[in-house]
């Protein structure tokens, strides 16, 4: 067979598979974004933008809104985090910090069993095209929302709605978001977001005022991230050369803001890869990229009980530290058919990722199907490309 990866035959003990009880929380219970109400100050969202978007706000979304930027750059997360700044959101409180009101999308109810994925809290709707199973899907909820703006609430409230990644839309349903726009009243308010400018019809984007959610610059970036994380992790972590790596990981995620605070957290929490031994050089791939490739070397071999048991903790380790374990799987199957293996062996691994792309939209636990994809992987791999 290939050589494929250096032997390590140092074996670590795992007593049992104590990350098990990780019941895949997405914040820690002492992080802003795990709250209610998320600080101003707590949202990785540049001045500039807060500044704008807060301006509509203050007006009360008088004009629809199209926020552009990247993906995971946290266009969804500071539209939530500043609602209060809306005088029409959930007007019966006028404290806008009054502890009945959320700002966090994890406070969000659903409502209604027919339209699942439509979520709601008071008057404030939220719609993620992202997540929608297919066009005639995506159409249904168009229309179904607008049949909800046609009316205000029963308390008069106008309705504030949210709808994401609408470049997903195909151009009927594009064309429907139109139709919505042209019959515009004073009961409803609109609020869209697109990572890619140029696939939106050019009515919408000449319809809604525009705002481009661009990248933290550095000095932000450390603001806000130690106004987050100063009582949460060691204060040894806040030296300035750890915050300027830390933004350097930033920049090498294309400034996807939650995969760069879960990589930070990874290397806080693990021994496996610190910022203290990466090289400089090593900066020029993600830091992802870096965790595969330690994963790669350390863990991805015959399974023993002890290697095997340290898969599942090494898996819901990530998952407690809020690591896509989707991506993680892409960038493992990129960096292994770029190594020295058979074309059979790289063809049945493409073949696996396949199945477990396909599926994984349709699981409800995760973890359990990146784990049997990597132990199909490592028989794949020791078998030579027999299945």
């Amino acid at each position: 067979m290939d050589t494929f990866i250096e032997n390590d035959l140092s074996e670590q003990e795992v007593d049992i598979t104590s990350n098990i009880d990780f019941q895949l929380n997405k914040y820690n219970d002492l992080e802003y974004f795990s709250k209610k109400q998320i600080p101003e100050k707590a949202l990785f969202a540049p001045k500039l933008f807060v500044s704008k978007l807060s301006k509509f706000y203050e007006s009360n979304l008088d004009i629809p809104l199209l926020i552009y930027g990247v993906k995971g750059c946290g266009k969804l997360t500071a539209i939530l985090g500043l609602m209060n700044n809306v005088p029409v959101y959930f007007p019966e409180i006028e404290d806008k910090y009054d502890s009945r009101k959320t700002n966090n999308i994890y406070y969000m109810k659903i409502l209604d069993k027919e339209y699942e994925k439509l979520l709601v809290y008071e008057n404030l709707y939220y719609l993620n095209i992202d997540i929608l199973s297919n066009s005639n899907e995506i159409i249904m909820y168009i229309k179904h929302i607008y049949k909800i703006s046609k009316g205000r609430s029963i308390d008069g409230n106008i309705k504030i709605i949210v709808i994401s990644s609408i470049e997903k839309c195909n151009i009927e349903a594009q064309k429907y978001i139109n139709f919505i726009l042209d019959k515009l009243n004073g009961n409803t308010s609109y609020i869209f977001t697109t990572t890619k400018l140029n696939n939106i019809n050019t009515k919408i984007k000449s319809s809604c005022a525009r705002i481009n959610f661009g990248h933290l610059n550095e000095m932000e970036f450390t603001k806000i991230f130690t106004f987050n994380y100063k009582s949460i992790f060691p204060q040894k972590h806040f030296i300035s050369n750890y915050l300027k790596n830390y933004y350097e990981i930033y920049i090498n995620n294309h400034y996807n803001i939650g995969h760069t605070i879960s990589q930070i957290k990874y290397i806080i929490d693990t021994t496996d890869i610190t910022i203290d031994k990466l090289q400089a050089d090593e900066y020029k791939q993600s830091l992802m990229y870096n965790i595969v490739k330690n994963f790669i070397k350390k863990k991805l071999k015959l399974s023993t009980i002890n290697t095997a048991l340290d898969i599942r903790k090494f898996l819901y380790t990530l998952l407690s530290l809020n690591i896509d374990l989707l991506e993680f799987c892409k960038i493992l199957v990129k960096q292994l058919i770029s190594r020295k293996i058979n074309n059979t062996t790289k063809r049945l691994i493409i073949e696996k990722a396949s199945i477990l792309s396909s599926e994984f939209t349709l699981i409800n636990k995760e973890v359990i199907s990146v784990e049997s994809f990597i132990y199909n992987i490592i028989h794949i791999i020791y078998s030579g490309g027999h299945e």
